[in-house]
């Protein structure tokens, strides 16, 4: 991500700090390594999980000028500190980080269709409240987007159809995310989410295919409030800058090894680039996204 913005309008720094913050992201980027294992009992049923860990990194800037110590100060439970004393800096910057396992999930897939060359599955997964939300760097909370994952039980049910014909293939998949619970250890809770993406592919030759994608991504603002102390003076402290309507595009290759020493090994690389983008509030500003993957079926 790079920067913030409101709406669909991108913001500078100065943007920002004229909507009265003290402090504005520069950017931050997010590194997840998924682990996932998947079993097939029959050919209709398949039981999967994956457990990620998850390493963020964000880079901020304060406003120059006066700084009030001590202002801005939320110690939970609805209380602002108030007081403290004035000073002048002129502005700099500083960055915060955070790493450690995510969200572990555990769930299954069930065919219902197979016909004509076309497949359908239902989805469905739970999510465990495995991942620290009350991450902290100098003593003093990190934002709600540099912690680690949700901290609360949540529920994916979904719906994927898949089709053949020559060397295209093609789908489409809904999936939602819903919240189970009203807050996790820290007081809040992430905004329901749904998330809908079709795709083409065609093979360029054997074993190796190209892939378009488009995806929509609508999700809900934070519910609830850290219970602990934290800083109000920065977009990222404030539940109702998350979430947003989102469009993107996506362009991929996979390579499946149907012969040799790698044979049933799969790798895959996608870009992931933005289309349009209507944030809830002052929120992040999506720049790209790469997935890559190996896979091996046995």
């Amino acid at each position: 991500m790079n920067g913030h913005r409101q709406g669909s309008r991108s913001l500078t720094s100065a943007n920002v700090f004229g909507l009265g913050y003290d402090i504005a992201a520069l950017d931050m980027s997010m590194d997840m390594h998924m682990f996932g294992f998947m079993y097939a009992p029959s050919d209709q049923l398949t039981f999967m999980g994956m457990v990620n860990f998850v390493e963020n990194s964000m880079n901020m800037l304060h406003k120059p000028g006066q700084m009030h110590m001590g202002g801005g100060m939320d110690m939970g439970g609805g209380m602002d500190m108030g007081g403290g004393m004035d000073m002048h800096h002129h502005g700099g910057k500083m960055s915060h980080r955070s790493s450690g396992i995510g969200d572990i999930s555990i769930g299954g897939l069930y065919r219902f269709y197979n016909e004509k060359n076309q497949r359908a599955h239902l989805n469905l997964s739970v999510v465990l409240p495995s991942a620290g939300v009350e991450e902290r760097e100098h003593g003093m909370l990190l934002p709600y987007g540099m912690q680690l994952g949700s901290g609360t039980w949540d529920l994916k049910p979904g719906i994927t159809w898949l089709g053949q014909s020559g060397s295209f293939s093609y789908g489409a998949q809904v999936m939602a995310t819903v919240r189970l619970e009203d807050k996790n250890d820290a007081g809040y809770a992430l905004g329901d989410r749904l998330d809908t993406t079709a795709w083409l592919a065609r093979e360029l030759m054997d074993g190796l295919s190209a892939s378009v994608r488009l995806s929509y991504t609508k999700s809900d603002p934070i519910e609830g409030h850290f219970h602990n102390a934290h800083n109000h003076n920065s977009p990222t402290f404030l539940q109702a800058n998350y979430g947003g309507d989102f469009l993107e595009s996506g362009i991929g290759l996979n390579w499946q090894f149907k012969k040799g020493a790698l044979k049933g090994h799969r790798f895959a690389i996608e870009g992931i680039f933005p289309l349009d983008q209507d944030t809830n509030g002052v929120g992040m500003d999506r720049d790209y996204t790469v997935i890559a993957g190996w896979q091996f079926a046995f």
